[in-house]
């Protein structure tokens, strides 16, 4: 039941996502960004980081509008993925794109006003034929990647969201917040893997069962390997 009920809200996201896309979207931010302007996809990715400091990449596996699109793309290859390699351009990406941000804001002169609008004036998206161009090819690059390169692909690649959560989680870590994690009971693991089969982000959970949670930083507490332990072994839960 919960994997159904996080399915909907994931794919009522990305029906939504004609109507999101710019909080979403780097390239808005950089433009408000080089008018000295906070514009309302710099305000979300602010909203993610602190999200990040109390549930971590929760976001990611309930809430993200790509997640829909991402796990449509696992039915065609649901390979695990090099994780580590993709990390390294995921964040040479974000490294590019967040020094364009804090360069216009240095060119701008500063932070001269706050417009959630900024290029979404008439509050949706996609409000035009022309813009629906960079919709479907957003669509096309994370589906792409997904079928090409295996599970979440384009979440491990290219996704420029993730960081901003990451940097919230660990704030959290180092202020001792409690955190909500996949919490385990090693004792009752028979060592099936099926957690690890079912993972999307392609984590060893297995492997992971033994330090009593689940503490890699890939993980977006979608519950499936929660969900599939016949022996229940892992369990959510909050803790420092």
């Amino acid at each position: 039941m919960r994997q159904k009920t996080r399915r909907v809200i994931i794919f009522i996201a990305l029906f939504l996502f004609p109507l999101t896309l710019n909080y979403f979207s780097p390239y808005v931010s950089v433009d408000g960004a080089f008018k000295g302007i906070v514009s309302g996809s710099l305000i979300f990715f602010l909203l993610l980081f602190i999200s990040g400091i109390f549930f971590s990449r929760a976001w990611c596996g309930w809430l993200c509008p790509i997640a829909g699109i991402s796990e449509l793309g696992m039915t065609i290859n649901d390979k695990p993925v090099p994780v580590r390699k993709l990390k390294m351009v995921r964040y040479s990406i974000f490294a590019v794109w967040f020094s364009l941000l804090l360069a216009g804001f240095v060119l701008a002169g500063g932070i001269k006003g706050i417009d959630p609008l900024h290029l979404t004036e008439n509050v949706i998206s996609v409000d035009e034929p022309l813009k629906f161009i960079t919709y479907y090819l957003v669509l096309f690059i994370f589906f792409g990647l997904t079928i090409l390169i295996g599970r979440r692909g384009a979440c491990h690649s290219i996704c420029w969201m993730s960081p901003f959560l990451l940097g919230g989680y660990t704030l959290g870590r180092l202020l001792h917040i409690p955190q909500l994690r996949i919490k385990t009971n090693p004792s009752n693991c028979i060592e099936c893997k099926k957690c690890t089969k079912v993972c999307s982000m392609s984590i060893d959970v297995e492997g992971a069962v033994k330090s009593g949670e689940i503490a890699s930083t890939d993980c977006v507490l979608c519950g499936e390997c929660v969900d599939t332990c016949p022996k229940n072994v892992l369990e959510y839960g909050f803790r420092r």
